[in-house]
């Protein structure tokens, strides 16, 4: 019976060893990347979200997806306040996090965000 537990143990600790370690919201760097849209607040099922996201218009291809919005995440999100429901531009890099409910889905680091020198055009009229 001893050795059947030593035996369980060491199966144990291998499986934990090889199983990969990683955060559900941990990130690959990749790339340098510049959007601007429309800045808005976002939410996810457990909190797999940083709240943020811009609204892309047109839709950005992202790994040879089209994607309409892109989550961000910040340092300092007192920041983002001021700025909420306004045309940004936001400068960072590209990631991938990874989350149960989610998925896996493109982030932008933010280096600098500020409102756009430019407006967006109007949603076209059905």
């Amino acid at each position: 019976m001893r050795l059947a537990r030593v035996v369980v143990c060491i199966a144990l600790v291998l499986f934990c060893l090889a199983a990969p370690n990683r955060n559900p919201c941990q990130t690959d760097k990749s790339d340098k990347l510049s959007v601007t849209g429309k800045l808005t607040r976002v939410m996810a099922i457990g909190a797999e979200t940083s709240g943020w996201a811009v609204e892309l218009d047109p839709p950005l291809t992202v790994n040879g997806k089209d994607v309409k919005s892109i989550e961000i995440v910040v340092v300092d999100s007192k920041k983002l306040e001021s700025l909420e429901n306004k045309i940004v531009t936001a400068k960072g890099s590209l990631s991938n996090a990874t989350g149960v409910e989610t998925g896996e889905r493109p982030v932008l680091n933010v280096s600098s965000i500020k409102v756009a020198k430019r407006k967006m055009p109007p949603p076209a009229a059905n």
